[in-house]
């Protein structure tokens, strides 16, 4: 096996320093792999982006570790792990992602930038490291079997020869905006009859409201563990206003627009449910859903809908150029997993989350 050396990537101060080459690589290599596994540039993410968004923050911890083949320290880099470790909840975990060249495969490199990874996480006492694998397809037919949706591909076979074990699937969905006659209009209208009196829909654009933000912590500290995890070991994540404006800041950083639609309860003033669309202004024709949620509470009256339609409402009036909106829902997710479909969603592919224990100590 040829030899592979793995050093660390700082994140530079900025792209036209003298120690930003091989930021500006891993950004390369980063996008080269979303080019190639999807065929299209939506997940093209330019360098400057990537700068606001993968340097280390008060809640997360944030490396970069380069591959290269041989000792020469200048050397092209043809892998690249990424970790990132929680700082504020859920200290017992980390998230890995490793990307090499197509020309590197097969040859040792990935599982020595694991390596170098999860002893990174180790040493920072961590027990368990998560990481994502992507696969496209629509899944087998009428499958209860949410682990038949993973083909046991070159993605897959590498995680669980590295001892990951498939704990959770989520379906990827996109939503094509040019193919709705009436914009979502009927839909946003009958939730808004369907959810009857005593709730009111609030809408921002960027930072949220400060009179607002309290209440929307709290919502993104539920949605943490709201959404289905299956056998993820994960807690309640801890948020207040600090980590809402640090969240903000970095999507600002990273020249994305947030749209970010919150049902309030009049009867108690009381924010009870939110969705976030975002979009980088890179490439406005892609939009990414991220959160959806309706507390408990105040389920069974269509605030689900509501807020979603709504919030598609908003994009097609704000962003015009706006194209396609993906998604990413468990597939035991069945309630949320049918709001989309009636929006007009329709499954692309597949997201195995795995979890692997480490040895701590």
């Amino acid at each position: 096996m040829t030899h592979v050396s793995i050093t660390p990537v700082r994140v530079p101060a900025a792209l036209a320093g003298p120690d930003a080459a091989d930021f500006l690589a891993v950004a390369e290599l980063l996008n080269a792999q979303q080019q190639e596994f999807w065929g299209n540039d939506d997940f093209h993410a330019p360098a400057r982006a990537q700068l606001a968004g993968r340097g280390s923050t008060a809640t997360r911890r944030r490396e970069l570790l380069a591959a290269r083949m041989g000792a020469d320290p200048d050397a092209a880099i043809v892998g690249v792990a990424q970790l990132n470790l929680p700082l504020t909840d859920n200290l017992h975990t980390g998230t890995v992602n490793v990307v090499v060249a197509p020309g590197a495969r097969r040859q040792g490199v990935g599982t020595e930038l694991f390596r170098a990874a999860a002893n990174l996480a180790a040493d920072a006492g961590r027990s368990k490291l998560m990481a994502e694998t992507d696969h496209l397809g629509s899944g087998p037919a009428g499958s209860e079997n949410t682990a038949s949706f993973i083909p046991h591909d070159a993605a897959a076979a590498f995680a669980e020869g590295l001892g990951f074990r498939l704990e959770l699937v989520d379906r990827v969905s996109v939503l094509d905006l040019t193919g709705n006659d009436d914009g979502g209009t009927a839909l946003l209208e009958e939730a808004a009859a369907g959810s009857g009196p005593g709730y009111e829909l609030v809408f921002w654009r960027g930072a949220c409201p400060d009179d607002l933000v309290d209440a929307y912590a709290l919502l993104r500290q539920k949605m943490s563990t709201d959404a289905p995890l299956g056998g993820l070991e994960l807690a309640e994540e801890a948020w207040d206003a600090a980590r809402v404006r640090e969240a903000e800041g970095k999507a600002r950083g990273m020249d994305a627009e947030v749209l970010v639609t919150a049902v309030r309860h009049e009867a108690t003033g009381e924010l009870v449910g939110h969705t976030v669309l975002e979009v980088f202004r890179n490439n406005p024709a892609v939009v990414f859903q991220d959160d959806t949620l309706v507390l408990d509470a105040h389920r069974g009256n269509r605030l689900g809908m509501l807020l979603k339609a709504a919030n598609l409402a908003k994009l097609r009036s704000i962003i015009p150029e706006a194209r396609r909106v993906y998604t990413w829902n468990a597939e035991e997710n069945r309630y949320m997993l049918a709001i989309n479909e009636q929006l007009g969603f329709a499954a692309v592919g597949y997201s195995g989350e795995w979890q692997a224990d480490l040895s701590v100590g």
